[in-house]
């Protein structure tokens, strides 16, 4: 946690009593408790106008010094520095070439020579640095440059950023006279951006595209206002830090580090969390810990695919390499995150990411260690709408491209870019994505990020919404839930709620549906990774098609979709089986959809398994297994008895049987009835216990029920439902959700079954020492709160 400081007061933002402050962080944690123990770092706070003083301090020039000497990846960066401060450059530029690429490579040149005047004092490199911010600041007119930016609003941040470093890195060797001609130049630089910024839709900074030129100009007052006079530059300071505080951060992030827009746009916090840097640095209010994107690299690292690549989810979420930006260092620095470090320097483009922010905020000190060593969860829960729904993502280890892999979505309010859709899905088995997404149609196109690009059920015709805007922030679906969810290390469970999803909203009459309930277990650890999906949909009171749609990366398959001839789909390492209880004879269609842009194609296999009905109900699996190894066997499970529409089914190989129950939630938060099935005993909506060949319990998930007992033994015991994941390494248990009232969970409580007596033990989200009674039940008391 931050140490003790002195109490600032806003700007704007008042003056310190005393030149520089030294603030000891030993780190806040991270959301799994992965900092490591005995990191900390320091930064200095010093009075505006001390210079340096908005991303380092004069202090702190000799750690950056035996920085740039030393080895890895920050040296690496200020050899790059260094390289590209040598390069010819020209100050005679059109505005035209100011806004466009001789322009970024110019101004990225300027914060290079200024930079290497900083750590090595050249002198040399300094009055270049000069020359060039004289010629483009008072060369350059900001409101013709502006107008010529337009509407790019990419555009807008190059200079005034380079501007703030070189103001703060260069002040020492301007003379008196270049100071104040330069002040005044930056000054009209600042009144032109604020006027382009709030004559467009994006002035009030809700989301990247205006957080970009807010967050910039932000720099550049950090910079400027310890010497500016300026009658509007309180104003200007005061209404930058209203948007990026009040408005870009709290409505793009969650505090669990994801991003509402995606992994595409969330490195654009770049500017917002620099310029929050520059605030506190210079007396203002610290509110970095409470961003949310501090914790962006633990998003990154969980939705990142096992072989590489974003987790295709939604829209703009297709990325490589190219989202693990330097700006992830500031939270990795902040939180001592070794498992992030460890992460980024991996899979990091070192040919693309900003070199003078891998340099300066590379933190020192702290070993980068992977998330395998640590022994870190291996699932996440993130929410993106408080109480209402998110993302889950999971995988059966970490340190390997080879790991089974799991991704389930759900989304309740709109989000720009984000156009995830109603309870989609994504399955990886041995580093083979045999369920995944493409954006199939661009940008425009009346079908792009609609239902039908989406692992889920589609009724009728499907492409909701049907009247379309071509532009980024109308497509997909609103009002998903998540209403119940428990990650873990053996198998994880969830599932949403959809039904107001098939609602169009682009037509006001639209009404949603009755029911849209998917659940879903992935079964992640032994040599069959798998996942069920059960799910019981119902438009209205007529009868519609329904299509069951599963998207694959190849172009046929082979099977008719029955436990005695399933479905196959052939990987290069391994083979994935996706079989139906119901129907049990699936009537199905495949096709090989076409998608992408000229220099990006691409082709999907779609599986189609087609129903019609007023109320409709699918249960399928589809389990994974190496080439070469021995295919699992699928068949109905036993009688269900208490629920006559309830299902169960088998999973076996050698050493082990999971026996699996399902059972439909009739009414809305109703409880699911007792059910009784091949010594399982439970009321859960979704249950499954292994066995091994001794026909000992190794493992069992329950999936919002009260009760769960196997072959005489309590396995769940509780007065209130949860839903429980366990195994020998770990068991997890999480209290009912309350998505569908939009108020939090309550607590777990109860008690529940260790399978081994040196399991961890996790209670809703955290590690807990349990109470521990007869027959390793681990005794949990509720939250008094809830």
């Amino acid at each position: 946690m931050q140490s003790s400081r002195n109490v600032l007061l806003p700007l704007c933002f008042g003056l310190l009593s005393v030149s520089v402050l030294a603030v000891s962080f030993a780190c806040c944690p991270a959301p799994e408790q992965n900092a490591r123990s005995g990191y900390s770092w320091n930064y200095v706070v010093v009075e505006p106008g001390t210079h340096p003083g908005i991303i380092f301090s004069e202090q702190e020039l000799p750690a950056l010094r035996r920085r740039a000497r030393g080895q890895g990846m920050a040296a690496d960066s200020y050899a790059k520095i260094k390289q590209a401060a040598g390069v010819d450059y020209d100050t005679d530029i059109t505005v035209r070439q100011a806004v466009g690429r001789e322009g970024w490579r110019l101004s990225e040149q300027l914060q290079c020579l200024a930079l290497v005047y900083q750590i090595e004092g050249d002198r040399d490199a300094g009055r270049k640095a000069v020359e060039i911010l004289e010629a483009i600041a008072t060369g350059i007119d900001p409101r013709e440059f502006y107008r010529e930016v337009d509407s790019d609003f990419f555009a807008t941040e190059h200079w005034p950023k380079a501007f703030a470093f070189a103001w703060d890195w260069l002040f020492d060797l301007m003379t008196v006279g270049e100071r104040e001609k330069i002040l005044a130049a930056l000054e009209e630089w600042s009144a032109a951006l604020y006027d382009h910024t709030t004559s467009w839709w994006w002035s009030e900074a809700g989301y990247n595209c205006g957080a970009i030129p807010v967050g910039a100009q932000g720099m550049l007052l950090c910079a400027i206002r310890g010497e500016s006079r300026h009658p509007d530059l309180g104003r200007w300071f005061s209404e930058c830090w209203r948007k990026v505080s009040q408005n870009y951060f709290p409505e793009t992030w969650d505090k669990s580090g994801i991003c509402n827009e995606g992994p595409g746009y969330a490195h654009y916090h770049k500017n917002p969390t620099q310029f929050a840097e520059a605030v506190r640095r210079t007396g203002g209010p610290d509110i970095i810990a409470r961003t949310g994107a501090v914790n962006a690299m633990h998003y990154l690292r969980h939705q990142w695919m096992p072989g590489g690549g974003c987790a295709q989810i939604a829209d703009n979420t297709e990325y490589g390499r190219r989202v693990f930006q330097a700006i992830y260092l500031h939270g990795i620095r902040e939180l001592g995150d070794a498992a992030g470090l460890w992460t980024f320097e991996k899979y990091a483009d070192r040919r693309r990411y900003d070199n003078v922010l891998v340099f300066l905020l590379y933190p020192d000190g702290l070993e980068p260690v992977s998330p395998g060593t640590l022994d870190l969860p291996t699932s996440y829960y993130f929410e993106i709408d408080p109480n209402r729904a998110g993302h889950v993502y999971a995988r059966n280890e970490w340190d390997s491209e080879q790991a089974n892999w799991f991704a389930f979505t759900t989304q309740f309010s709109n989000a720009n870019h984000s156009h995830t859709d109603m309870n989609s899905f994504l399955f990886t088995a041995f580093g083979e994505p045999f369920a995944t997404h493409e954006n199939i149609f661009s940008y425009g196109h009346e079908h792009h990020g609609a239902d039908i690009e989406h692992n889920l059920v589609v009724i009728d015709q499907g492409g909701l919404p049907t009247d379309d805007r071509s532009t980024a922030g109308d497509d997909g679906d609103l009002n998903g839930l998540l209403t119940g969810v428990v990650t873990g290390h053996f198998a994880d469970y969830v599932r949403g709620d959809a039904s107001r999803c098939y609602a169009d909203r682009s037509i006001p009459s639209s009404q949603g549906a009755v029911r849209a309930d998917r659940m879903m277990i992935f079964a992640k650890q032994g040599p069959n990774p798998y996942v069920v999906i059960a799910d019981d949909i119902q438009k209205d009171g007529r009868e519609h098609d329904y299509h069951w749609q599963w998207y694959t990366p190849g172009h046929q398959i082979s099977g008719e979709g029955t436990l005695g001839s399933p479905f196959l789909l052939q990987g290069d390492s391994a083979t994935c089986a996706i079989a139906f209880l119901e129907p049990s004879a699936p009537e199905h269609e495949f096709s090989v959809v076409r998608g992408g842009r000229s220099r990006r194609p691409y082709e999907l296999g779609l599986l189609r398994v087609n129903r019609r009905g007023v109320r409709v109900r699918y249960m399928a699996v589809a389990a994974a297994w190496r080439n070469g190894e021995h295919e699992p066997l699928l068949r109905v499970g036993p009688e269900v008895r208490g629920c006559d529409d309830a299902t169960s089914m088998e999973v076996i190989n050698d050493g082990f049987r999971d026996l699996i129950l399902w059972q439909s939630e009739e009414f809305s938060d109703a409880p699911g009835r007792l059910l009784e099935c091949g010594g399982i005993v439970t009321d859960a909506l979704m249950a499954m216990v292994r066995t091994d060949k001794d026909g000992q319990v190794t493992g069992y998930v329950l999936g919002e029920g009260s009760r769960l007992e196997y072959g005489g033994r309590t396995l769940v015991r509780s007065t209130r439902r949860l839903s429980v994941s366990a195994d020998s390494r770990r068991t997890f248990a999480s209290g009912q959700r309350r998505a569908r009232q939009g108020i939090e969970p309550r607590s777990a409580a109860g008690a529940f079954w260790l399978p081994d007596p040196h399991s961890e033990v996790w209670v809703d989200g955290r590690r807990v020492l349990p109470s521990m009674g007869p027959g390793r039940m681990a005794l949990i008391q509720p939250d008094k709160r809830n």
